[in-house]
């Protein structure tokens, strides 16, 4: 009868055995370190000792055996007759599934792809079969993440698992999902973005003008063209020299179709007014390369959110303040102006009217 046992230097040891139709047997033992995945194998053994012991045994128990580990490809043999297609370990299976992705989606999102995967894998481990995975494993994987990220995070990294999943079914490693059979994780925002006033504004920017060595001494002006144009972060980051009109004092925030470019959020590409005090600080800038802010090679988005939180926090702006207030701010400026709400949805980039 499998048996698990507290072992004094692996952790756990499992103990079972293997009955074969010639009417031999053989003692066998697997040692882990975490108790939970020791229990799921004993449950496994303990199927696979009755099973073998009756000679009942299919090649799908074979395939699941061998998966875990508990068999060596000769043992599937002397039980089945034949070898069952063996299901590549959750590692090997990622590291084939990344590479893929690098020629298929843009570099920013297989940027991204490649830090779900990472979570995946320091949750379940590089040799979890990638066969043995289910709804219920998700679930507590899903549970673990949210102890340390947003639901909005979450749902957007459990979207990435899906899709990796999805292409395992599709290779036939898997019969389903796990991922998808998930319900969907509903988030319960206890904040809104929101527009600043203007002494928050006045602050901010007293704080940025003292901080200008930010972003390689480019703050001010990330941050002014920001506030000025409503662009969002990845449109801002992606700013051509080419696409600023200095005579017509024009913007032009437009998809750079290339591989190492963006997509504009609605798909569309559209111009926004330059200011006056926003044209002359943007002239006196060096170009250095292709792009505005950054060369030959943009920023990282997320150096732009930190440096913002970082100026957030010396001002004692309220966390309800984010980056993307200053785009609020933009859009929320129009309307008070009484610019026509159609121009105004224009301007901002919205694709549907009701989200301005």
């Amino acid at each position: 009868m499998a048996r698990l046992y507290k072992h004094k230097r692996h952790g756990w040891q499992l103990v079972f055995e293997v009955y074969f139709s010639d009417g031999s047997r053989k003692r066998k033992s697997k040692f882990f370190s975490n108790k939970l995945k020791a229990e799921r194998v004993l449950a496994l053994a303990e199927e696979l000792e009755q099973k073998s012991y009756q000679g009942f045994v299919s090649q799908e128990d074979l395939k699941k055996w061998s998966n875990w580990r508990l068999l060596s490809r000769e043992e599937v043999r002397l039980l089945g007759g034949k070898e069952p297609i063996e299901a590549p370990s959750l590692g090997e299976f990622a590291a084939k599934w990344l590479e893929e992705r690098k020629y298929k989606v843009r570099r920013s999102s297989s940027v991204v792809e490649l830090i779900h995967i990472k979570n995946l894998l320091s949750f379940f481990g590089n040799d979890r079969p990638l066969n043995s995975i289910a709804k219920e494993d998700m679930e507590n994987y899903r549970i673990w993440r949210l102890k340390s990220i947003t639901p909005s995070t979450c749902r957007r990294e459990m979207a990435t698992i899906a899709v990796f999943f999805d292409r395992a079914a599709e290779l036939g490693f898997i019969d389903e999902n796990p991922a998808r059979k998930l319900k969907p994780l509903r988030e319960r925002r206890e904040r809104q973005p929101r527009a600043m006033t203007r002494e928050e504004l006045k602050r901010f920017f007293e704080a940025v003008k003292q901080n200008r060595h930010l972003l390689h001494g480019m703050a001010y002006e990330i941050f002014l063209t920001y506030y000025l144009t409503g662009m969002r972060r990845q449109e801002l980051l992606y700013l051509e020299w080419e696409d600023l009109d200095f005579e017509r004092r024009k913007i032009k925030i437009q998809a750079k179709i290339e591989k190492d470019g963006f997509i504009t959020k609605t798909g569309y590409a559209r111009e926004v007014g330059m200011s006056k005090m926003l044209a002359e600080v943007l002239s006196k800038l060096p170009r250095k390369g292709r792009y505005v802010f950054g060369g030959n090679k943009p920023f990282n988005p997320y150096t732009i959110t930190d440096a913002f939180t970082k100026l957030r926090k010396k001002t004692n702006l309220p966390p309800s303040i984010t980056l993307h207030s200053l785009r609020h701010t933009y859009i929320t400026y129009l309307m008070e102006k009484g610019i026509n709400p159609k121009r105004v949805q224009e301007l901002a980039g919205h694709k549907h009217f009701a989200t301005t």
